[in-house]
């Protein structure tokens, strides 16, 4: 059977007696590593799928979705499925004789359930975050105004709250998760493939007039960071937390005010144990990208960044503290260029060259440990505060 049509992913749940009842599967966009369908349930049944209308089913092959030559680890699928699974049972109190503080999941930030899996055939089946709901990125780019105050500061302080507790529950739990269950060599691999060993390539094409050391900064920072990312089983990391994977559903309140109803946090195939600042910087750098390209809305980055301080907070050293601002600037060098933040006709080389060495600049002053300048010019002073730096 063809899973990566519509019809040949029918075929197949038509053909089993757990998912016969499925009659309509459509395809999604947005999946870029794999093939993502929503299906429709005939006549939804408790006992069926939880009752649930609609489900989302995901498809892994050997390769990237969104490009075929690129090829990709098969088991991913099945990390993702165990990460779900430790969040769910914390989350739901199964096995941690109801401490609170042991819950990952917060009032409105949770992740799919797993409705059914085929290890087999690389094929699961997940709760739907809802017919209406957009990833965070498209959330707050499709809106003509920008997110209130204290919409933003909902948004990012649920999402700092949640990363954190992620963190404290792996770093807690890290004796029974790793290395029987969490440990996710491929997605080590291809992280520092597709982010730290891209810094010096991104660096080079805007950054020929640079002083010598600020583009050797970039090669140690390359290699620094690669190396602690593969070496450093800090704690139980997401490994891809940016907006993209976190999808929102809204009501719309008393004078039209926007609320949250929930973020689901989605696509865990890259989750392993690592240092738990790297998620830190990735949210940052997306974030970023999104005040400075899309709407003014600060306050996600930092509300964000308190909240994650305000749980983790015992547990962070300048070593997080560089590592987050690193990976930050190295994502604004190698990823916001060329992720569609801004189009050819809207002077990208322009564009190019300023966000990267923006990022370079991050890299740097982190680098040399300059924290008076990181707390004057970015947002991570929170994090300088928090350190007494």
């Amino acid at each position: 059977m063809d899973f990566e049509t519509e019809a040949g992913i029918l075929q197949y749940l038509q053909s089993h007696d757990k998912t016969r009842s499925i009659v309509a599967v459509k395809k999604l966009s947005g999946g870029n590593a794999n093939y993502l369908y929503r299906a429709t349930i005939a006549e939804p049944r408790a006992d069926l799928f939880g009752g649930r209308s609609t489900v989302v089913i995901k498809h892994a092959a050997g390769h990237s979705a969104s490009n075929r030559q690129f090829a990709l680890y098969l088991d991913r699928m099945a990390f993702e499925q165990t990460v779900l699974g430790i969040v769910a049972d914390a989350s739901d109190n199964k096995d941690n004789n109801n401490k609170e503080d042991e819950t990952i999941e917060t009032a409105n930030v949770k992740v799919p359930r797993v409705l059914y899996w085929d290890h087999e055939n690389n094929i699961v089946i997940q709760e739907d975050a809802g017919m209406k709901s957009t990833h965070l990125k498209e959330f707050i780019t499709s809106h003509v105004q920008p997110p209130s105050p204290r919409l933003a500061k909902e948004i990012g302080s649920s999402l700092g709250e949640f990363i954190a507790r992620l963190h404290l529950y792996g770093f807690r739990h890290r004796s029974e998760l790793y290395p029987n269950k969490m440990s996710n060599t491929e997605a080590l691999g291809l992280s520092r493939l597709i982010l730290y060993d891209q810094f010096p390539k991104a660096a080079s094409k805007y950054m020929e007039d640079q002083p010598q050391f600020d583009r050797d900064v970039i090669d140690l920072a390359s290699k620094w960071g690669g190396d602690r990312l593969m070496n450093e089983p800090e704690t139980l990391a997401h490994g891809d937390f940016w907006p993209g994977n976190f999808l929102v559903d809204t009501a719309t309140g008393e004078g039209n005010e926007i609320t949250i109803n929930h973020m689901y946090i989605v696509d865990w195939e890259m989750s392993r144990y690592g240092p738990a600042a790297m998620d830190v910087g990735q949210f940052v750098a997306e974030a970023f990208s999104l005040n400075k390209y899309r709407h003014p809305c600060e306050e996600v980055m930092t509300s964000f960044l308190e909240a994650y301080c305000t749980i983790y907070g015992d547990r962070l050293t300048t070593t997080d503290l560089k590592t987050a601002v690193i990976h930050c600037g190295g994502h604004l060098m190698a990823w916001t260029p060329y992720t569609g933040w801004f189009k050819e006709d809207e002077g990208h080389d322009a564009k190019a060259r300023e966000i990267t060495l923006i990022g370079a600049e991050f890299v740097k002053r982190a680098w040399i440990e300059d924290w008076a300048w990181i707390r004057q010019e970015t947002a991570f002073r929170i994090m300088v505060d928090h350190l007494k730096l």
